[in-house]
């Protein structure tokens, strides 16, 4: 089973929370758990993070166009990866993949009641391989999971890293 996740219009999913970016309304972020893709739009997500229980929270969202997107060891997404596992991330983070090959994003999560993991969000590493969006999101669709202590930067059978299994 693998998780996915969607930037959409209108809500669609197993669960959904309204997003905005500085206020304003901009979409829906829609999750489902399903073998396979349930929408066009969906990327991979690690299944981790999808918590009904959750709080509100930020997200930094960056999905990268199909012609933008590196190899998964393409060396500006290896160092990426080294430097969420050295600086510590917020309440969690996962990359994002359409394929078994190339990386299509990233999600990195702050709870919105933690001052200092929503000022981490500024310094977005994955912001080297795009821009990424800043958006608020409602109570009920992510969690908290902590980052793996490494030194495993890679993924596996084009899961979403850092998915805790090979």
């Amino acid at each position: 089973m693998n998780a996915w996740l969607a930037l959409l219009r209108q809500p669609d999913g197993d669960a959904c929370g309204q997003a905005t970016a500085a206020g304003h309304p901009i979409g829906w972020l829609c999750t489902w758990t399903s073998a396979r893709r349930p929408h066009p739009q969906a990327l991979r997500v690690d299944q981790r993070l999808l918590d009904p229980t959750g709080g509100r929270c930020r997200v930094s969202l960056l999905i990268l166009p199909e012609q933008a997107r590196p190899l998964a060891d393409d060396p500006t997404a290896v160092q990426v990866r080294r430097r969420v596992l050295r600086d510590g991330r917020p309440a969690a983070v996962s990359t994002l993949t359409a394929n078994a090959t190339h990386l299509a994003g990233a999600l990195t999560i702050a709870r919105a009641d933690q001052p200092d993991e929503l000022h981490a969000l500024a310094d977005d590493p994955f912001r080297a391989l795009g821009s990424p969006r800043l958006l608020d999101v409602d109570a009920g669709l992510f969690g908290a999971v902590p980052t793996p202590s490494g030194p495993v930067i890679e993924r596996y059978s084009s899961a979403p890293w850092p998915y805790n299994r090979w």
